[in-house]
């Protein structure tokens, strides 16, 4: 059995005097969370930066202004890695301008996480984006440390799945920057929201055959969760396939269309026999992943499970017969979906120089 210790939220608050927020600066979504004497609060929002990237910082200010005042501001970001940019540096230093002009007033305290573990002023992470680009699950992974010395860390979001050693309390992954982490299995593209299904499967069962899925987007992996009942509309936040609403009635036409097929022409079992063996493949997929990481670093487990996806690690589990808990036993539920912006705001508080 894993043990973790009090609840983070009440920890980090206890003789906190300062309000620090934490950012997670996505390309398909914006999560920020607020540490007070009164606890964690978390707002999370979609935002297709390649989409409306002028929008980002009057999207910022809206939340900022939800959020409240604050004297301490700390930033990470995977919001570089769109092609809307060139490269990340332009990535970096348009998500940090954004930033600071929701945070113009000289006495907010900005500091930028890097892969290195460490805050970081501004003025750094411009001269050298590299060092901050893509550190979201460093933050979430520090945090666990301390409270689960040895554990493989599991974050499965709307888009990629995070696997991160950590062994003796501390993060022992080999990769720093995507695509290290890609080659060694720590980060692996597939999610519970966004993840197209010609992406996870190149065939599905249909009619006692296998039958060859459309290299088109007709449906995601959020319109698999959503009919199986492993998400609910609520939790469902990223944009769907068609632009219908994410209903079971309408997941079950679009999983229908990656056949080429409609709803009229194939039976709700055929439709849930389509959802299963994308959702079982799924699994098999971040388990192969979980295999790699722990061959590469050596450490057995047990997983801790994180992110809008954190049901698919806790049957990845199952399948590989490994322990496993949900960290939101240890941040709560909304800071769990939130988990590196929660992070990083219990990380800054320990800071003395902000």
């Amino acid at each position: 059995m894993i043990h973790m210790t009090a609840p983070l939220e009440q920890e980090a608050v206890h003789g906190l005097e300062r309000v620090i927020v934490g950012w997670d600066i996505g390309g398909a979504n914006i999560k920020a969370a607020r540490l007070g004497p009164d606890g964690i609060r978390v707002l999370l929002r979609p935002f297709a930066i390649w989409q409306q990237r002028d929008r980002l910082p009057a999207v910022l200010a809206d939340m900022a202004a939800q959020l409240g005042p604050t004297q301490c501001v700390a930033v990470t970001m995977t919001a570089e890695l769109s092609d809307i940019f060139r490269t990340k540096r332009e990535g970096v230093a348009f998500v940090l301008d954004a930033v600071r002009r929701t945070y113009p007033q000289p006495e907010v305290r900005l500091r930028v996480f890097g892969v290195d573990g460490q805050f970081h002023p501004p003025e750094t992470a411009y001269n050298n984006p590299l060092l901050v680009a893509a550190a979201n699950w460093l933050a979430t992974a520090q945090i666990v440390a301390r409270r689960v010395p040895t554990c493989l860390l599991v974050d499965v979001g709307s888009t990629t799945t995070d696997t991160v050693p950590i062994a003796g309390g501390r993060v022992v992954a080999q990769g720093r920057n995507d695509p290290e982490r890609l080659v060694r299995g720590e980060l692996l593209y597939t999610g519970a929201l966004r993840t197209p299904i010609c992406a996870v499967v190149h065939r599905v069962p249909l009619w006692g055959h296998w039958c060859p899925v459309a290299a088109e987007l007709f449906a995601t992996t959020q319109d698999v969760h959503l009919l199986l009942g492993t998400l609910t509309p609520d939790q469902c936040t990223a944009p769907t396939a068609d632009g219908r609403p994410a209903t079971p009635v309408f997941a079950a036409e679009r999983l229908a269309r990656v056949v080429c097929a409609d709803a009229e022409m194939l039976a709700k079992d055929d439709i849930l026999a389509i959802a299963r063996h994308v959702a079982d493949v799924q699994v098999h997929q971040i388990a192969e992943a979980i295999l790699q990481v722990i061959s590469g670093s050596g450490v057995q487990g047990p997983l801790v499970a994180a992110g809008v996806g954190a049901f698919l690690v806790h049957a990845a589990a199952e399948r590989l017969g490994v322990e496993c808990q949900s960290l939101a036993a240890a941040l709560g539920e909304a800071a769990s979906q939130a988990a590196p912006a929660a992070a990083l705001a219990l990380l800054l508080a320990e800071q003395h120089d902000v």
